[in-house]
């Protein structure tokens, strides 16, 4: 069922990093662009500006919300297909920051060919076939002027809209100047890396793939867990910690809009954290082989042994029923319900392991 607009907001705006370090190195590919400090000062002033306009889809988020359009695959979350607003605002951001230049001592950027705006780019960063329609455009622009950006150029309460007649744009942002250098790293980060893996990291102000080395892979889950309890969390990095020690490698991929964090034990997954809007934050357990240790089942509590009973797999070929992801795994919500189990957790995952 589609979720409304509003929900959508309040699931991307968790994804945003709530903590971006002051101080990190840059892959020389941006270096064109600007220094260093302000590259790093535009990416947190970007970052609270897409704060902002989250919080103004979650507050309006309903004037915008239209009937869903059928989609081919149903696991997939398709900003243009379920969130048209939201896929404008993210293309038309990504094709100023990309075309337009920084102007006025960066205090401004001015994009002289309007009809990039029209171009809708993919969850990788690609430019699609489809376009966007000067109407989608005009109301696009009209509500990031609501988040404080300012266009000059062009009348956006006009009777007729058409971009073809408009021949320049330059764009602020008297709030906090600065952050038009992050939205251009950022745009110019979405288009040109091409990161396998890793969709939308411009909606997401993903700072990490810009930085010249890896990320610990321990403080990323740490920004993936921070909207969930305190208690939740400790439980979930006791969880992330203690598979790290015995040896699982733990990866990470975010693909329309679910994250994932898979513990490996050479080419098999073994156990999942992931989010999607649709089930929220959640740990999957990929067990095979629970007939080869009833004797450590019978001692789990009362929900456990249901769920093991209950099996996994796809819901709709196994029970004609809604997808509910089963074919991920045995399904734990990542509540304050979780850490009651966590020891149970770890018992049947190390039985697991050692098939």
């Amino acid at each position: 069922m589609q979720k409304p607009l509003v929900d959508m907001a309040k699931f991307i705006k968790g994804l945003v990093p709530i903590e971006i370090p002051e101080s990190y190195s840059l892959k020389p590919m941006f270096e064109t662009i600007s220094s260093d400090e302000k590259i790093r000062s535009g990416i947190l002033a970007f970052r609270g500006f897409l704060l902002k306009l989250y919080d103004n889809l979650i507050t309006n988020g309903n004037l915008y919300d239209k009937p869903q359009k059928p989609v081919k695959n149903e696991s997939h979350t398709s900003t243009a297909g379920n969130y048209p607003l939201l896929s404008h605002v993210k293309s038309i951001l990504i094709n100023i920051g990309y075309q337009s230049e920084l102007h006025e001592n960066g205090m401004s950027l001015l994009l002289n060919d309007c009809q990039t705006l029209t171009s809708a780019i993919s969850p990788d960063g690609n430019i699609m076939k489809a376009k966007i329609s000067s109407p989608n455009i005009f109301e696009t622009l009209r509500f990031l002027s609501s988040c404080g950006m300012i266009f000059n150029g062009i009348d956006l309460d006009a009777k007729k809209s058409d971009i073809t007649k408009i021949e320049s744009l330059t764009i602020s942002y008297p709030d906090d100047p600065i952050m038009l250098t992050g939205l251009k790293v950022m745009a110019v980060a979405q288009r040109d890396l091409k990161i396998n893996d890793n969709h939308d990291i411009f909606l997401r102000c993903d700072y990490r793939p810009l930085k010249n080395e890896e990320t610990d892979i321990t403080s990323i889950l740490k920004d993936f867990l921070y909207p969930l309890s305190e208690k939740t969390k400790k439980a979930a990095m006791d969880l992330h910690n203690y598979y790290l020690n015995k040896g699982l490698l733990c990866t990470i991929s975010i693909k329309y809009f679910r994250v994932r964090f898979t513990y490996m034990k050479g080419s098999k997954a073994i156990w999942d954290f992931a989010a999607t809007r649709d089930y929220g934050y959640c740990l999957f357990i990929k067990a095979k082989n629970t007939g080869m240790y009833p004797d450590v089942i019978k001692n789990f509590p009362a929900p456990m042994q249901k769920l093991i009973e209950f099996g996994y797999g796809c819901e709709k070929k196994r029970f004609n029923i809604p997808c509910q992801h089963g074919c991920h795994g045995f399904k734990f919500p990542l509540d304050d319900s979780f850490s009651n189990f966590n020891n149970d957790i770890k018992i049947w995952i190390d039985n697991e392991l050692q098939y």
